[in-house]
């Protein structure tokens, strides 16, 4: 919804070609872009096409991602599939996934809210939160009635993506502890804050 026409087709085109080739372990090859400021395409690697092979395709954040492992840099990578032109599936067989490699745990790592380093916090929410909670934490949390709220303890990596998704619950969540995490967060938030404070308001 919103996007260009155009745009919205070479995703159909891109998805149905990505799965004919994950369907048949067959290799591709594409060229990938960024936008500029003014909204033009630069072509990474000067417009030299990446050959992957790719393995899942994810959808999250309302864009589709391709997970797969590219040779020349012989590691894996991510790749937004609305940023994907000319792909082509080749008759070349992809690389066998090692068996070491875990999807599912590559795609928490990369998709979820976790970007930092590894930390086990406290928190507090609202109870109408709790399939939230669920869904963000799953097996990996301990989660216990705490008044008329739900306390957490889980293991996350903290940084600016996991403190944008918990400042969205405004006063529904609270970060408990450790006390390092609590101010780094309230840093975070106070700089976000600043700017917006006008010259004449309080500093508090």
């Amino acid at each position: 919804s919103g996007r260009v026409k155009a745009m919205n087709e070479s995703i159909y085109y891109n998805v149905d070609k990505l799965h004919t080739a994950l369907s048949a372990r067959k290799s591709i090859t594409f060229r990938y872009f960024d936008y500029d400021m003014h909204r033009n395409k630069v072509f990474r690697r000067e417009g030299r096409r990446y050959a992957v092979s790719p393995y899942g395709l994810i959808w999250n954040s309302e864009n589709y991602y391709l997970v797969a492992y590219d040779p020349a840099i012989q590691d894996y990578r991510h790749y937004r599939v609305d940023r994907m032109e000319s792909l082509a599936v080749t008759d070349t067989p992809r690389d066998p996934l090692p068996e070491q490699f875990d999807l599912g745990k590559y795609v928490k790592t990369i998709f979820d809210m976790y970007n930092g380093r590894t930390e086990t916090v406290q928190l507090r929410f609202d109870r109408t939160l709790i399939n939230v909670v669920m869904d963000r934490f799953g097996a990996d949390a301990h989660i216990r009635p705490d008044g008329d709220r739900i306390a957490v303890t889980a293991p996350v990596e903290v940084g600016p993506t996991f403190y944008g998704w918990l400042f969205q619950f405004g006063g529904q969540a609270e970060l408990l502890a450790p006390d390092h995490v609590r101010r780094d967060f309230t840093e975070h938030c106070r700089q976000a804050l600043d700017r917006y404070r006008g010259d004449d308001a309080p500093n508090s």
